[in-house]
């Protein structure tokens, strides 16, 4: 029978503060994510016995969660798992960093954000600021891993390769940023004209029929109400959209979109600090990309510039709330 120990580790993200690491014995014994640093590998090694570790699976490639990866590898020789899609995407960023780093300024620069704030923002991108880091992993790829009551799930969206872990015999999932309790995860843009919003709705539909009793969340604490949360992420974002909606009865781009909106606790994107604007902003994006891909909004350029507007009609009753 699997059994499952949560390991809670600092992390360098202010809004956040920590991450959570599982240690999952059964079949294999494993554990799930490994912190964003140093300082977490040393808590997990404090707290189990990393010689009986067989693997480590990454829930998907944020640094919070891979942070850590590197160190369990070059000190316990334990090989670490990751998805397919996320193993692709780490691959082609670091193989390709100049290339990488043209797509990303160019999404930041034809969805409105100024030239001379672009190169602050950049400091906050944390695939900019650990991309040696990724170049130093030597990652697997997930594939077919056969485990006893255990199913492995792509889930896609908050990155393009997160993956959740059901454990069939105890009824829980652990699911990475994917669901959490308290926190709707930041959904970003990995690639141009990729709608990722829709994805990671698709598969937060996906798993929500599992027959789940406890959820094992990578930040915070875990939760019962796995159906019921999911529910109300959807409907967050459903909300978060006829909200934008209401923004864009004149043209607008989506870095002043991002600006003029209201985010978590009320704050407006100056408040934040680079890597916090740096999401703000690849998340609003992934909203408007969505949004056009389901004929909520128009969009057109303005020179180099991607503008957006409302389309009449496209919000049903039930959405139009606060």
């Amino acid at each position: 029978m699997n059994s499952i120990q949560k390991i809670e580790v600092p992390i360098e993200i202010r809004a956040l503060k920590t991450a959570n690491v599982y240690s999952i014995n059964g079949d294999y014994n494993y554990i799930v994510d490994t912190g964003m640093s140093e300082n977490g590998y040393r808590q997990i090694a404090n707290t189990i016995d990393l010689s009986r570790i067989d693997m480590c699976i990454i829930s998907h490639l944020h640094i919070d969660h891979i942070g850590g990866a590197l160190y369990l590898e070059k000190n316990h020789n334990i090989p670490v798992y990751i998805s397919k899609n996320d193993y692709d995407t780490i691959k082609n960023m670091v193989d390709n960093r100049q290339e990488y780093f043209s797509e990303y300024r160019n999404l930041m620069i034809s969805n409105g954000v100024p030239e001379e704030l672009f190169s602050n923002i950049t400091e906050g991108n944390p695939v900019m600021k650990f991309m040696d880091y990724y170049a130093s992993l030597n990652l697997n790829i997930i594939g077919n891993m056969a485990m006893k009551d255990t199913d492995i799930i792509d889930v896609p969206g908050h990155s393009p390769g997160s993956v959740a872990i059901y454990l069939k015999d105890i009824r829980a999932m652990v699911t990475g940023d994917h669901v959490l309790k308290n926190i709707s995860p930041n959904i970003s843009v990995y690639r141009n004209n990729v709608d990722y919003l829709g994805m990671y709705i698709e598969s937060l539909k996906k798993i929500q029929n599992y027959d789940t009793e406890i959820a094992y969340p990578g930040h915070r604490d875990t939760f019962t109400n796995f159906a019921e949360r999911i529910d109300q992420i959807i409907q967050h974002h459903e909300k978060r959209m006829y909200k934008i909606s209401l923004e864009l009865n004149t043209w607008k781009n989506a870095f002043e979109l991002a600006s003029s909106i209201a985010w978590s606790r009320g704050r407006k994107m100056d408040d934040m600090n680079n890597m916090e604007k740096n999401f703000a902003i690849l998340e609003t994006v992934a909203h408007l990309v969505h949004m056009e891909r389901t004929g909520k909004i128009d969009s057109k350029y303005s020179g180099e510039t991607i503008l957006y507007h409302s389309i009449a009609g496209q919000f049903p009753p039930n959405q139009q709330v606060d």
